[in-house]
């Protein structure tokens, strides 16, 4: 057999895919592998992009005969580095960009089968088209794939009424090293045959094997929506807030989120044009927002106030009374409703411009924020006073995006101080029972920090399932274990 060079690979790949879905040129690969926040930087013989699962079964078995390393990647959107390839250079980025078909939407088991490649979005607009709704969403919708969203389990905006992927996700398509194909691809509700490997997969960021395709789930497109931003007196009333709306509404909370001033002033440093949705900048906000797929929600009344509205307003009239709110707006328009999520859906663009962030993000029991929180604060004062604590996000589902921003104008310190900040972050998780990631995976980033936090059982039940699947490592290796 041959020396396998970087020639005869990129020439065989070429065979394999056609010559346009083959990259090997520094220029091409380069947007690659490179993570997000170009925090992890690789190498690839070449960059791959199948239009087909018998391609991506051909390729896999031809990395596996040739032991090549393959790393699979999404719309490449993620922040732990969990699909960015190592320096050496012995691998296959394989990208799924180009497999974006929609296979299949069955109106009436209310389900879609998708292709892994396909972008957040799309998914959206074409359930939307068929008059059903689709309810993942991140501020990446319009750039990530429903592949990287199953290969971290992502959360996104809804979770609280929703679920995570793993929640929305029916069944998967999926090639393992050496290019079985595993067809689970069935719209059930319910199948107890056996060990659940749809979930297996879910969550395993292209560390067992490639999801090709995925059958998701679908709803009731909402007809009404109630949206508000408050400016609230701590975390504690945030949590209560939540409890009150969603006993109100019936548990039509669709979002959550909690918002802390530093995450608004940064905001409105890079995008002033985003309209301030109160008069001031509270210490602590949330923006909530409650759906109905009752059309009677929607029905103006003789005082111009719709069922769902008046839900709304008489929360947080119970709320201010309670001393829970200090201000609050609640939006009478589509327009005014797009600007409120313009305030949470451009603050993580805001924190990449703003330059060095110290990224997490974490889970906690509702029962926990407040207190954790209110810690967290004063450590990582104790550690850099002028640092900005953007600690925001899912509420609703106890998923904090705790991120920790150098301070205005630059620090040239920040990367000396960002292991005591992950210390202080991580050492409280653990004591309020939390867990280090929520929706964003481990990857890289995290891979020394699981190792701390997960017992000895856990770790080894784990590399047993990574080495039946893959007995060689050469899915995405280094990634989580």
């Amino acid at each position: 057999m041959p020396e396998m060079t970087s020639d005869i690979i990129i020439k065989d790949l070429v065979s394999m895919l056609g010559i346009k879905a083959v990259l090997h040129h520094d220029d091409d690969t380069a947007p690659f592998l490179s993570d997000w926040h170009s925090r992890y930087h690789g190498k690839a013989y070449a960059v791959a992009l199948p239009e087909t699962t018998d391609q991506v079964s051909a390729l896999l078995a031809y990395a596996d005969k040739h032991n090549i390393i393959v790393v699979p990647q999404g719309g490449n959107t993620g922040f732990m580095g969990g699909a960015t390839p190592d320096a050496s250079g012995h691998t296959i980025l394989l990208s799924l960009r180009r497999m974006n078909k929609i296979r299949q939407i069955d109106k009436q088991n209310m389900s879609m089968t998708v292709e892994a490649g396909c972008i957040l979005q799309t998914l959206q607009d074409s359930a939307d088209d068929a008059g059903l709704y689709f309810p993942l969403n991140l501020a990446a919708k319009g750039s990530c794939t429903i592949g990287g969203n199953l290969g971290t389990n992502a959360g996104g905006l809804n979770v609280v009424r929703y679920g995570t992927t793993r929640q929305l996700t029916l069944g998967l398509e999926v090639v393992l090293m050496g290019g079985e194909v595993i067809e689970l691809l069935s719209g059930l509700r319910k199948d107890n045959t056996g060990y659940d490997l749809k979930n297996l997969f879910i969550g395993s960021e292209g560390t067992l094997g490639v999801i090709t395709a995925a059958t998701m789930r679908l709803f009731p497109k909402p007809v009404a929506r109630s949206t508000a931003f408050a400016e609230v007196r701590d975390v504690s009333a945030a949590v209560e807030l939540l409890h009150r709306v969603q006993a109100a509404s019936g548990g039509m909370v669709e979002a959550f989120e909690l918002i802390p001033a530093d995450i608004l002033h940064v905001l409105f440093e890079y995008f002033p044009k985003i309209p301030q949705p109160l008069a001031t900048i509270g210490a602590m906000n949330v923006l909530m927002e409650i759906g109905s797929t009752n059309p009677a929600s929607n029905q103006v009344d003789g005082n111009g106030n719709t069922p769902i509205r008046q839900i709304m307003e008489d929360v947080l009239e119970t709320a201010f009374e309670d001393g829970l709110v200090i201000d609050a707006t609640i939006a009478s328009s589509d327009a005014q409703r797009d600007a409120l999520w313009d305030v949470r859906e451009t603050a993580p663009e805001s924190h990449k411009l703003a330059g060095k962030v110290a990224r997490s993000d974490v889970a906690l029991p509702q029962s926990a924020i407040a207190d954790f929180y209110a810690e967290m604060v004063a450590g990582i004062k104790a550690i850099d006073p002028k640092i900005r604590i953007c600690g925001y996000g899912h509420l609703g589902d106890g998923n904090l995006h705790f991120n920790l921003v150098q301070a205005a104008g630059g620090d040239p310190d920040f990367d000396a101080k960002t292991p005591k900040l992950y210390d202080l972050l991580y050492g409280n998780i653990a004591k309020y029972n939390g867990s280090i990631s929520a929706e964003h995976g481990i990857g890289q980033l995290k891979r020394d920090q699981l190792a701390k936090v997960k017992s000895p059982a856990i770790l080894n039940t784990m590399r047993s399932i990574k080495s039946a699947l893959d007995p060689k490592n050469l899915m995405n290796p280094g990634k989580i274990i």
